[in-house]
């Protein structure tokens, strides 16, 4: 007799709050901070209950998840210590307006001979007052300005997280990097992991001089595919909301006509190199890319493997000496 099918479970589930010791990894699904190895197990877990009731399941993330503020609390003393930890560059807490009036927040780091001035972008549930000590080396010996801002109801900004103004807050950001760093400069966009998406959607509409993406998306959906093992996959499924799907870094970045430096890590398994491969793939303009992978790098901290150091080097190298990509 041949075995019954399982039959697939028709509600979703929204994942579950994040408990204590856990933080919000990557792109706003719940996960220890010893993520992949952690994700891969829970659903594992999810996987072999689910399959002794022959059942499939899967976990529904709305819009919203992707941007709640963190619970985890502050030094008090962040911005001293920030500014501590950032010398030669001087830093100041900023504010800015979204379209709808929304209060909108961020740390600009100023280098005495910028030659370029970074707009990052930072993974889902990263902000600066949780983020600082590390913040504060992102661009290390590079003589660029820095400005770090907070999405919309994370950490310094206010409002309501979501992509709903996820545009105008960026183009606000933009516009107010110009500012800070000089019409004069040439305006870098810098994406990490979640930011990729944002980074590269915001090129679409208001080209940078460059583009730096770090930890690079295909889509959200093939990340969050991606944290699902193979022998899971059968029985546990993400279904990310269709306001988080629309964003495709392939679509995104087909038509840009701007250099374009993209880092991956070789033991990234969150976002790993075949995506950054597969956005390169779809560019009409691949010569404008510069592809390069730190071999033993995971998904944290790949600009600070020395493979990504030089490359970053010798990029904003061309960038200060613009010609065509």
């Amino acid at each position: 007799m041949a075995p019954m099918p399982c039959a697939r479970i028709g509600s979703k589930l929204r994942p579950p709050p994040a408990p204590s010791g856990t933080a919000r990894f990557s792109e706003g699904l719940p996960m220890p901070r010893h993520a992949p190895r952690a994700t891969a197990l829970l659903f594992s877990l999810a996987a072999l209950t689910l399959l002794s009731a022959c059942q499939t399941q899967v976990f529904s993330v709305q819009d919203g998840d992707m941007f709640r503020r963190s619970a985890a609390s502050a030094p008090q003393d962040w911005s001293t210590q920030l500014q501590n930890l950032s010398l030669p560059r001087q830093v100041s807490t900023v504010q800015f307006k979204g379209q709808d009036g929304t209060a909108l927040g961020g740390v600009f780091f100023k280098h005495p001979q910028a030659k370029a001035t970074v707009l990052y972008f930072q993974g889902g549930g990263n902000h600066v007052q949780k983020d600082f000590r590390w913040l504060a080396t992102l661009a290390a010996d590079l003589p660029v300005n820095v400005l770090v801002w907070d999405y919309r109801g994370m950490g310094l900004s206010e409002g309501t997280g979501g992509t709903a103004h996820m545009a105008t807050d960026s183009l606000a950001a933009a516009k107010l990097a110009r500012q800070l760093g000089g019409e004069e400069q040439p305006l870098v966009y810098w994406g990490y992991s979640m930011g990729t998406l944002i980074s590269s959607h915001l090129a679409r509409i208001d080209p940078p001089d460059a583009l730096i993406l770090e930890g690079t998306l295909t889509t959200a959906q093939d990340w969050a595919d991606n944290q699902v093992p193979w022998f899971a996959k059968p029985f546990v499924g993400v279904d990310l909301a269709a306001t988080v799907r629309a964003f495709d870094n392939r679509e995104a970045l087909q038509g840009l006509r701007r250099p374009v430096l993209l880092l991956s890590g070789g033991k990234d398994d969150v976002t790993p190199p075949r995506f950054t491969k597969d956005v390169v793939a779809h560019m009409s303009q691949p010569q404008c890319a510069t592809v390069v992978e730190s071999p033993m790098a995971g998904h944290g901290g790949i600009h600070r493997q020395p493979q990504a150091r030089e490359a970053l080097r010798r990029f904003f190298e061309r960038v200060t000496h613009p010609g065509t990509c």
